[in-house]
């Protein structure tokens, strides 16, 4: 998938500026590595922007508190991630700023002079194709380790390092890079958000009995692209309807088109649900027997809360989906147009069943 959106590319202005004012090193200095990765007592990290980036680097954050125990461990997102990046319990606070701005205004210096302020020991920058300006921020951090993937046209690291394939899952790459500075363990853990409330959630949106009943979650964004359209949407929610399922579909204000002729198309069968609630999303994906989503965000949110996912990727999925995801059935497509909603419903049928089968074993954890 190309990108087209100038965050990730960087505009002309944005280069200029990294060309004649990112931070220059002192004359003379050196850095003995080893010997300042072992003197590191304030972490920053920065998590890739681009789709998902979040939820992939989450282990990460646990990987650098078992390396550094003491260390303030910060966690850098966009302000529209802050409530779920809360709820990863490894680091000690969330940094937030917009990645909107282009890197020449106040709005976005001012967030890099904050950085600037709180004087890292080491900044980690996650992301092999992140957008310019996280890049930038990291470089604009003054923080005495600036560690990320080489980039092409970028010098915003000190400490670089070179991404050897595009094809393994991103997750390992980030966890190679650490690594080779001594940064290892156990990184795995799952998502748990917001569970003393999500029964509540659930009773309220699906109603008294949705134990009962098999719900499918339908993401409606396009993550960096287009999305399903609303044929494909529509006939895919009618062939979930006739498998006797609720479709629930997580829409953002981009959507609400698709929204609202879904809803004169199939009246009360449906649940829509706005994604930017993503503690509530993540309460009824909890509760859904399978998540159809192409590479976005709430795709990435499913495999964290290990709920069985069809998903619909025009990259190569081995990038995006770590191999031990047994719960997942990838789909890829040159372009969303040529998706074959028989393999999606293969998968959302499987589901179905496996999820019945559980029922019928015992009650549902």
């Amino acid at each position: 998938m190309g990108l087209t959106d100038v965050r990730y590319r960087g505009t002309i202005g944005d280069r200029a500026v990294l060309r004649w004012f990112r931070p220059k090193p002192t004359s003379g200095e050196t850095i003995d590595v080893f010997q300042a990765f072992r003197d590191v007592r304030k972490i920053l990290i920065l998590p890739n922007d681009r789709v998902g980036g979040l939820f992939i680097g989450a282990p990460c954050c646990n990987l650098l508190r078992q390396t550094y125990p003491q260390a303030q461990v910060d966690l850098f997102v966009d302000e529209k991630k802050v409530t779920i990046a809360r709820q990863i319990p490894f680091v000690d606070r969330v940094v937030t700023g917009s990645l909107d701005a282009a890197v020449w205004t106040a709005s976005f210096k001012q967030v890099a002079d904050r950085l600037q302020q709180e004087q890292y020991d080491l900044c980690v920058c996650l992301g092999p194709d992140c957008s310019f300006r996280l890049a930038h921020l990291c470089g604009s951090s003054g923080a005495r380790l600036r560690v990320g993937f080489q980039r092409e046209g970028l010098e915003p690291f000190n400490v670089e390092v070179v991404q050897k394939s595009r094809d393994v899952y991103e997750g390992e790459q980030y966890r190679s890079m650490l690594r080779l500075f001594g940064i290892e363990g156990e990184p795995n853990f799952k998502w748990a958000i917001a569970r003393d409330n999500a029964p509540k959630v659930r009773k309220r949106y699906l109603g008294e009995d949705h134990g009962n009943v098999q719900v499918v979650a339908v993401d409606l964004a396009g993550g960096e692209g287009d999305g399903l359209s609303v044929r494909q949407l529509d006939s895919l929610v009618g062939r979930i309807i006739d498998q006797g399922a609720v479709p629930v579909l997580f829409f953002s204000l981009a959507d609400k088109k698709k929204v609202g002729y879904l809803s004169r198309t199939h009246g009360g069968r449906i649940r829509p649900f706005d994604q930017s609630d993503l503690p509530g999303v993540a309460a009824l994906l909890e509760g859904c027997a399978a998540l159809v989503s192409c590479n976005t965000e709430l795709l990435h949110l499913g495999l964290a809360l290990e709920i069985p996912v069809i998903a619909i990727l025009e990259e190569d999925p081995r990038r995006w989906i770590a191999s031990e995801h047994s719960l997942v059935k990838a789909i890829r497509v040159r372009e969303l147009k040529q998706v074959d909603l028989g393999e999606i419903m293969q998968g959302v049928e499987a589901a179905i069943q496996a999820r019945r089968g559980r029922t019928v074993a015992g009650p549902e954890i």
